[in-house]
């Protein structure tokens, strides 16, 4: 059974301001993470990388340096 709702004017210029609300919280942070990875100088193939491998957005690497970058070494090598 179908039911119907009513809604008054007032209801409905309610609700169409706060989709296009945040329609536009969405485009704004969309257009912040492009500005920020232009100034990072990632590319759109990194960020593509990144996100297929789990790792930060901003991240401009390989995710085999992520990861030694955040284990760090297991043993110490060298002349010291």
């Amino acid at each position: 059974m179908k039911k119907i709702v009513r809604l008054t004017e007032s209801d409905l210029t309610r609700i169409v301001k706060r989709v296009i609300k945040e329609e536009e919280e969405i485009k704004n942070d969309s257009l912040i993470k492009k500005i920020m990875r232009k100034l990072k100088g990632i590319s759109d193939k990194q960020l593509d990388y990144n996100i297929k491998n789990n790792l930060p957005w901003d991240w401009n690497g390989s995710k085999e340096g992520f990861y030694e970058k955040m284990e760090g070494r297991k043993s110490n090598t060298g002349s010291n």
